[in-house]
């Protein structure tokens, strides 16, 4: 065969192997005027034996209210966006993802899993926000005329009303994605919530729910399984 058809045809097996490769797409906007000449990043949240680290995947400047970025993936990650100050959670798939950016809302639709995030964290907010409303309704209540045992029964319930659906949809949105990237960084979240609140590595009920009920792959998980084993020891 002659040697520069062979070279050829090659060439022309490795484009279509380029081109079939899977790539995300990002189109940004921004209300945020202050953000024009400064640079976006993507980065992906890594774990380390002894160190926490940010690992820049993409970048691109800011420019009057839009920033865009494509690239070829390997594989689903969970990374953050960075845009000035602030940063946001948003996943890293296949497809096309649209992010608008206005005072501190940010809104990320466009791929499936990035819905489903989304969707949760807007649920999750909702229940804070009534959460944190508590000591402005105490402070109320005393000068509405309620006595401090009326008070400390009724937003007692109410805290514990709400802890447990906050409790629960957690629960709840990492069995639903016990199987992809979602499931898994939002139970190491739960763990690392737990190790900082207790000072040393261990479990609590939701977080042992949650693994028992967990399939083998989930378990098998690098991270999952360091954790874990870090409790039994």
């Amino acid at each position: 065969m002659n040697r520069k058809y062979t070279i050829l045809g090659l060439s022309i097996v490795m484009l279509t192997c380029m081109s079939c490769a899977e790539k995300y797409v990002i189109e940004g906007t921004t209300s945020q005027y202050f953000l024009d000449g400064t640079v976006a990043y993507i980065k992906q949240f890594e774990i380390g034996s002894d160190d926490v680290d940010f690992r820049a995947i993409d970048s691109c400047e800011v420019l009057h209210g839009k920033f865009d970025m494509t690239g070829a993936l390997d594989s689903v990650m969970m990374v953050r966006l960075y845009m000035g100050t602030d940063n946001f959670p948003m996943v890293l798939e296949p497809g096309k993802v649209s992010i608008s950016i206005a005072d501190n809302i940010v809104k990320i639709e466009g791929t499936e899993l990035n819905e489903r995030l989304y969707t949760f964290l807007t649920q999750r907010d909702s229940l804070k926000i009534m959460y944190d409303e508590l000591p402005n309704r105490e402070s109320k209540m005393y000068l509405d005329g309620y006595s401090q045992q009326e008070i400390f029964n009724i937003l007692g319930e109410e805290e514990l009303r709400l802890q447990h659906e906050v409790d629960r949809l957690e629960t709840q949105f990492v069995k639903d994605n016990y199987y992809n990237v979602l499931g898994v960084t939002w139970f190491l979240r739960l763990c690392y919530e737990a190790r900082d609140f207790y000072g040393f590595v261990t479990t609590t009920p939701q977080i042992d729910e949650i693994y028992m009920q967990a399939p083998d792959v989930f378990k098998r998980n690098k991270m999952v399984a360091s954790y874990m084993s870090q409790v039994d020891n």
